[in-house]
């Protein structure tokens, strides 16, 4: 017999199943006993009454464990008293691991555990349905990134995560010893994208891990993420970028509420509203003025603290009623040398970052395809071309007009369910302290 999800039992009204899943409640009360079975996708009462049930049954009812792993084959009926309105009657349940008793945690969120005891036993905690439900929004959030990007004709590559030379600063690389030589891992996969675009790719994506020597410890940083990565030839103007990605993640948005959004409302407490487009644009001028309530010349810009995005984005909810804003504009002693800088301005970039929130999400810009000019401006940023040279390289023989994106899916994920720490959506985090599980 094939196996049903507890989802699907509804449909099996009358019919023999057969189910997979985890002992979530026990209930011995004599003559009728009742075992609540969970799988991925929802949970079933099982209804055990002495007289019917076969002896065999009622044996391995003396020691089962919560949480131990069983199969149970049964019909299923109608009940209007169980969780569902529908039950499943078994005439065969085996016992496929016993689980041992005490659990190390309680997950269940009737007990305030700590995040750092709840990742210690990080595959207990995500049997919390509700927990679990943010890795199924994750799953189809990164799914919809790829269908839009397949349904507007980009190419899906994988760049290698061993590099010679840092891709962004230097200051946030992690060091590895290649035979004989030292490499680093990759802290974002920019090189290897812009290759593809001088090679004619015309537009692509990837989303692969990517690594950050980073010593923050906060609710919002981690050592090692999943970007997802997008590099677009022939744009006229970074406003193409952005054009994109608004579109891009109100089709994201779009799917989650399909597929998830009675759950999460039911979980999370939260209505998942598709946002509208265009997104907000304010300057970083603008930005600035609006936290400080005074005019501020070029030279005081800086990047936003993680309070500042959170005040513009509470400014931007309030003002446009939008939980988006592109921050564009960025001042170029912030940018990376790869920026382009503004014609008349050259002390500004054409990037932007996305917040969300209050939070940034994405990085963004037109790229410096100009050869000269690239290497000019890795040498105002103090960085030798000798050591880039194989990166300089694809822009020496025609390069088209591009620019691209990063943004991360679990901070993405983090702030559409609203969580505390970017770690509630990340399966195995990994930051300055933790190396297990």
């Amino acid at each position: 017999m094939e196996r049903t999800y507890i989802s699907d039992i509804p449909k099996s009204n009358g019919k023999k199943v057969k189910i997979f899943g985890w002992v979530e409640e026990i209930r011995l009360l004599g003559k009728i006993n009742f075992i609540v079975l969970r799988d991925r996708e929802g949970n079933v009462q099982i209804i055990i009454k002495r007289g019917e049930a076969n002896e065999k049954i009622l044996d391995l009812l003396k020691d089962i464990t919560k949480e131990s792993v069983i199969s149970v084959e049964g019909e299923v009926k109608l009940n209007k008293e169980a969780p569902g309105g529908l039950e499943v009657v078994p005439y065969k349940i085996d016992v496929l691991s016993k689980a041992e008793v005490p659990l190390p945690i309680d997950f269940s969120g009737k007990v305030n555990t700590t995040l750092d005891k709840r990742l210690d036993w990080r595959f207990l905690d995500l049997r919390n349905p509700k927990r679990l439900l943010i890795f199924k929004v994750l799953s189809t959030t990164e799914k919809a990134m790829e269908d839009f990007c397949f349904e507007n004709n980009f190419l899906k590559i994988n760049t290698p995560k061993f590099m010679e030379a840092a891709s962004e600063t230097g200051s946030e690389l992690f060091e590895v010893k290649y035979f004989n030589k030292k490499a680093y891992l990759a802290q974002s996969p920019q090189f290897y994208k812009q290759m593809a675009i001088a090679a004619g790719l015309d537009k692509v994506f990837e989303q692969a891990p990517v690594f950050r020597a980073n010593p923050s410890h906060t609710s919002r940083h981690d050592t090692e993420y999943v970007s997802f990565d997008i590099e677009m030839a022939f744009i006229e103007s970074f406003e193409d970028l952005m054009e994109f990605e608004e579109k891009w993640i109100k089709y994201v948005i779009k799917k989650i509420k399909e597929v998830h959004g009675e759950e999460i409302k039911k979980r999370f407490g939260i209505e998942i509203n598709i946002p509208k487009i265009p997104f907000p644009r304010i300057t970083m001028k603008e930005a600035k003025k609006i936290l400080n309530e005074k005019e501020m010349e070029v030279g005081e810009f800086y990047e936003l603290s993680s309070e500042e995005e959170k005040k513009l984005g509470e400014y931007v909810k309030k003002k446009y009623g939008h939980d988006f804003v592109f921050l564009t504009e960025f001042p170029y002693s912030q940018r990376p040398f790869y920026h382009m800088k503004k014609d008349n301005q050259p002390e500004i970039t054409l990037s932007y970052d996305l917040i969300y929130k209050g939070l940034e999400i994405t990085t963004g810009s037109q790229r410096e395809h100009r050869h000269e000019i690239l290497k000019r401006q890795a040498k105002e940023k103090g960085i030798d071309p000798k050591t880039i040279s194989f990166y300089l390289n694809f822009f020496k023989y025609g390069c088209p007009p591009h620019g691209g994106y990063a943004l991360s899916p679990t901070r993405f994920v983090m702030k559409l369910l609203n969580l505390p720490n970017v770690r509630e959506s990340t399966l195995l985090p990994r930051d300055t302290e933790r190396l297990t599980p």
